[in-house]
């Protein structure tokens, strides 16, 4: 995690937007957390997570200075609980056992029925416990929605779940920059901090959404052409398109216009996108990212193209999904499916592009 940034935060002074997500200090250690202090603060109980927390995603390799600093919290006094989403119990388990200390599995954070449980199991009020995690969007929004103080630590290592490490983190990274504004090193008064949109990712986060934008206008201008104007004979595309796709697949579903547009949707999706990501592979080269200095190559087209066909993959699969389950007019059900679909695949897409294709030599 190359843009953390430790600190202590004045949450009254963050704005309520991103508030929920705003830890009360942010450390690079889980032993630099001071638990004297917190002793002294009125903490009676301190709430864990596990992976990339108290030690490496997916080991059972506990590091000695996580042993170690356990053993001091205990001594000092205090409760200790691990809260976790993760969907080994057998390993949590184990690893329960071995540091001592309970754990709770309920509703996955930053839903707070957890952190509630937790109060209620060891008769401790919001005010004397405090989350220590890695995640700001599970972690530390999950403790601020229970009323609870929170310290975000640095992982501990570089591995995790590919949906935490190319989805949450970039969004992570988004909302820490606008957090750190309101960090205080030290406790020290704040410095001046460059503008939020002086941040090279940002404005490429930007840009990223401007091409994605265009590209997104290309996309749907031609799906809605397949999807509602164009005609094959006495019937329109829609309708063809969808009962091939009925009778291919066995599907088994009846032949009605409701069903047709569903079976219809995906493939009258895969043309479009094709298009819009050349088109957006050619704005982004130009503006995004800025690398026309250089020249273009079979391994840089072929990178873009197979960040976006997994891309698209993910956006259709969202996509006709949601309009499969969507109750309301062919117009709105296909709307609905889109947008859906297409905010997924973009976190996908920004990331994969900035990290991979168009990656800083």
């Amino acid at each position: 995690m190359r843009h953390f940034r430790p600190g202590v935060v004045d949450r009254t002074a963050v704005p309520l937007h991103i508030r929920r997500f705003s830890p009360v200090a942010a450390l690079h250690t889980l032993e630099e957390v001071n638990l004297q202090e917190l002793w002294d603060d009125g903490k009676r109980l301190i709430l864990l997570d596990v992976d990339n927390t108290l030690l490496p995603w997916r080991t059972e390799e506990i590091p000695k200075v996580t042993f170690d600093w356990i053993e001091a919290a205990k001594e000092i006094g205090f409760e200790l609980c691990i809260l976790s989403n993760t969907r080994n119990p057998e390993r949590l388990t184990r690893l329960s056992e071995k540091l001592g200390i309970p754990f709770i599995r309920d509703k996955f954070k930053p839903h707070p029925r957890m952190y509630e449980l937790a109060l209620e199991k060891f008769k401790i009020e919001p005010d004397d416990a405090v989350m220590i995690g890695d995640q700001l969007l599970t972690d530390i929004w999950g403790a601020n929605r229970a009323g609870i103080d929170a310290i975000w630590v640095k992982p501990i290592g570089k591995r995790e779940f590919v949906g935490t490490r190319y989805l949450s983190r970039n969004v992570e990274r988004v909302i820490g920059r606008m957090l750190y504004r309101y960090f205080q090193a030290d406790g020290a008064d704040a410095v001046d901090k460059p503008g939020f949109f002086s941040h090279n990712i940002i404005r490429q986060f930007i840009k990223f959404g401007l091409v994605g934008g265009v590209a997104t206008v290309v996309d749907w201008g031609l799906h809605y052409m397949l999807m509602f104007k164009i005609q094959a004979g006495s019937q329109s595309l829609r309708d063809v398109v969808g009962e091939w796709t009925i009778r291919t697949f066995n599907l088994g579903w009846p032949l009605d216009a409701e069903h047709l547009q569903d079976a219809a949707y995906a493939p009258l999706k895969i043309g479009p996108v094709l298009i819009a990501i050349f088109v957006s592979y050619y704005l982004n080269r130009l503006y995004t990212f800025r690398t026309t200095h250089e020249k273009i190559t079979v391994k840089q087209v072929a990178q873009f193209y197979t960040v976006a066909l997994i891309g698209m993959v993910i956006s259709v699969s969202v996509g006709a999904v949601g309009q499969r389950l969507a109750d309301a007019s062919p117009m709105m059900k296909w709307a609905a499916a889109s947008v859906l679909g297409m905010v997924t695949a973009f976190f996908w897409n920004f990331a994969g592009q900035r990290l991979w294709t168009f990656k800083k030599k």
